[in-house]
C-alpha cells in the first residue's frame, strides 16, 4: 500500500517543481549555488509562516528536528541559519511573486463567487504600513526619522483573495503607487478617499473599469438629475452630477452621488461612482464589503510573519512577504476545498499540529465540524458538586 506523503508535501502540490524551476531559471536564482537552492529557501520560509517562526534561528531548529522527513519535500541539506540568511539578501524575490501569480489562478478556481448578484471582479483596493529600524533598513524611509514600508494590496471579495501587491517606503503616497498598477476592464474597485484624484479616476473610466469611494466634504459639484430613493433602506439620495472646480474638472465625465444614513449608527456616508447600472443599496452594501481589505491586513499582520523581518535588506523584505502571501493562498485551498467555516488562526493551529504527520489532508477535516464551536451554549459545571 502506497504511503500517504506529510500534509506539507501534499500543500506543496499546488506548487509543481517544474513551474517552480521556471522561475528559478528566468531570474537566475541557483546560480553558483552549492547546497540551499531556492527550492530549499522556498520550503523553509513557507515552514516559518505556517508554524509561526519568526528568526533564522528558530526555522533552523525547527527543520533539524524533522530532518528525517526533509528529504521527502527535495531538501538534501541541512539548512544553516546563516546561509538562508545570505539567500534571503542574494536571491531575487522576484521569483517567489512569480510563483505567487502562478498559484492564484488555481486557487481562485476553487473559490466561492461573491455574494453580490452582478458578475465580474470586485476588488478591494487599500495600503497598511509596517514599521521598521531606520538605521537598519535605510531604503524604508518614512516620517519624523522612522522607517517603515507599505503594503498596495487588492483583495478579491470572491474569496478574499490578494490579486495585486505592491511594495514601497512608507512615504510614497498610496494614489503613486496606484497609477502604476493596470486593472482589468470591467473591475469593480473599492477606495477610501484617499485615492481620491480625479484625473486618475477619469483615466480608470477610460479604460473600462469601475470605482467607487467617498465624496470628500471639501469638493464642489452641480446636480444634474435626481431619482427616487427608498428612505426606509437608509438611502437619502441617488444624484447624478458634475464636478466643478480646479480639480474637479479633472474628472470630465459624469458621476453618481448615492447619500446613505446607517440606521443604527445615524451616520451619512456619501459614496461616489461611475457606475449607473445598480441598485443604490446595492453601492452602499459594495462600499461596506471594503472592510475586507481591512480584515485581510488584521489576518496578514497577526498570523502570518511580517511585522518580524528575517533580513533587513528590501529584498529580504519582499521575498518574506511573497512567501506569506503564498502561504495565505495555500491555507485558503485548504479552506475552500473543505469548505470550511473556520477562520484563518483554527486553520493555521490545526495544520501546524500535523505539518509533518503521514495523513491525507482531506480526512483532516471529515470529523470536525465545518463552523467554529463558539457558538456552542455549553453550561459550566460546578467546581463543587454535591
Amino acid at each position: 500500500m502506497k504511503k500517504v506523503p506529510i500534509v506539507l508535501s501534499q500543500l506543496l502540490q499546488w506548487i509543481p517543481r517544474h513551474e517552480f524551476q521556471l522561475s528559478v531559471d528566468r531570474f537566475e536564482g541557483d546560480k553558483k549555488t552549492r547546497r540551499l537552492n531556492c527550492w530549499s529557501q522556498f520550503v523553509a520560509l513557507l515552514f516559518g509562516q505556517l508554524t509561526g517562526h519568526n528568526s533564522l534561528r528558530a526555522i533552523q531548529a525547527g527543520l533539524r528536528s524533522v530532518r528525517g522527513k526533509l528529504y521527502h519535500l527535495g531538501i538534501a541539506y541541512e539548512i544553516c541559519r546563516s546561509t538562508l540568511a545570505d539567500a534571503n539578501d542574494c536571491r531575487d524575490a522576484r521569483i517567489f511573486e512569480e510563483v505567487f501569480y502562478r498559484v492564484l489562478p488555481k486557487v481562485q478556481q476553487v473559490a466561492p463567487r461573491h455574494r453580490f448578484k452582478f458578475k465580474g471582479t470586485i476588488l478591494a483596493f487599500d495600503s497598511t504600513t509596517i514599521e521598521l529600524c531606520l538605521s537598519l533598513s535605510p531604503w524604508a524611509r518614512f516620517h519624523h526619522g522612522n522607517g517603515a514600508l507599505k503594503l498596495h494590496m487588492a483583495v478579491d471579495l470572491a474569496g478574499d483573495l490578494p490579486t495585486v501587491m505592491v511594495v514601497s517606503e512608507g512615504r510614497q503616497h498610496d494614489v503613486r503607487v496606484a497609477r502604476r498598477i493596470r486593472f482589468a476592464p470591467q473591475t469593480m474597485l473599492l477606495m477610501d478617499r484617499g485615492y481620491i484624484d480625479y484625473e486618475w479616476l477619469w483615466d480608470l473610466t477610460q479604460s473600462g473599469v469601475w470605482f467607487e469611494t467617498r465624496l470628500k466634504k471639501i469638493h464642489r459639484f452641480k446636480v444634474i438629475s435626481c431619482s427616487k430613493t427608498d428612505r426606509t433602506q437608509g438611502v437619502m439620495a441617488d444624484q447624478e452630477i458634475k464636478l466643478t472646480g480646479v480639480k474637479g474638472r479633472q474628472y470630465e465625465g459624469k458621476l453618481r452621488r448615492v447619500t446613505y444614513r446607517d440606521p443604527e449608527t445615524n451616520k451619512k456616508y456619501v459614496f461616489i461612482t461611475n457606475r449607473f447600472d445598480l441598485a443604490a443599496k446595492t453601492i452602499c452594501n459594495l462600499y461596506k464589503a471594503r472592510w475586507q481589505v481591512e480584515l485581510f491586513f488584521k489576518v496578514l499582520k497577526q498570523q502570518l510573519q511580517v511585522k518580524k523581518f528575517l533580513g533587513t535588506s528590501v529584498n529580504a523584505v519582499k521575498a518574506q512577504v511573497w512567501v506569506a502571501l503564498i502561504a495565505y493562498l495555500l491555507m485558503m485551498v485548504v479552506k475552500f476545498q473543505a469548505k470550511l467555516g473556520w477562520g484563518t488562526p483554527a486553520i493555521m493551529a490545526a495544520l501546524t499540529m500535523v505539518l509533518f504527520t503521514n495523513v491525507r489532508l482531506a480526512s483532516l477535516w471529515e470529523h470536525t465540524p465545518k463552523e467554529r464551536c463558539s457558538g456552542l451554549s455549553l453550561e459550566q459545571m460546578s467546581l463543587f458538586q454535591t
